[in-house]
């Protein structure tokens, strides 16, 4: 089952934010001045805006969850993360501005393996939480509403 990852005002401002000051620059930047190593109107700032944009909109469209047949697999735009349901331990709510493969500060932080850690934002927390419990009767979640296997 598939869950796309919530979306705050936060990540909202960031995305679309960067989207306003890139076609401000296009639109109403003037002759580059001082030294720059690529300035962005050549045709090498073209390509590396192009990437910036198509990285950003590759991140922002396909962030989500997978979870199937034992595994959760976490994409985040071009990266993808595998992991097994029986090696997680933990499932707990964090709020936090970390860099993770989440477009949200309303996480779930998920403790596997040798004390590896990663966070998550899925739009449906509890039935992402209820999937995962069903699949590894083992997993403790700590918090929130299913804060029943402590």
């Amino acid at each position: 089952m598939y869950f796309s990852s919530k979306k705050d005002i936060w990540s909202r401002l960031f995305y679309y934010g960067f989207l306003v000051f890139i076609v401000f620059i296009y639109r109403f930047g003037s002759e580059p001045f001082g030294f720059q190593l690529i300035p962005y109107d050549s045709i090498f700032g073209y390509i590396l805006t192009g990437v910036l944009l198509g990285g950003i909109t590759w991140i922002w469209f396909r962030t989500g969850y997978f979870v199937e047949d034992g595994k959760l697999t976490i994409r985040f735009g071009p990266i993808k993360r595998y992991i097994n349901s029986r090696d997680i331990i933990k499932i707990s709510n964090e709020r936090s501005l970390i860099t993770a493969p989440a477009l949200s500060v309303d996480r779930l932080s998920i403790l596997y393996g040798d004390y590896k850690v990663i966070s998550i934002s899925p739009k449906n927390k509890e039935e992402f939480i209820h999937l995962l419990t069903s699949e590894n009767t083992e997993i403790k979640y700590i918090g929130g509403v299913c804060e029943k296997r402590i």
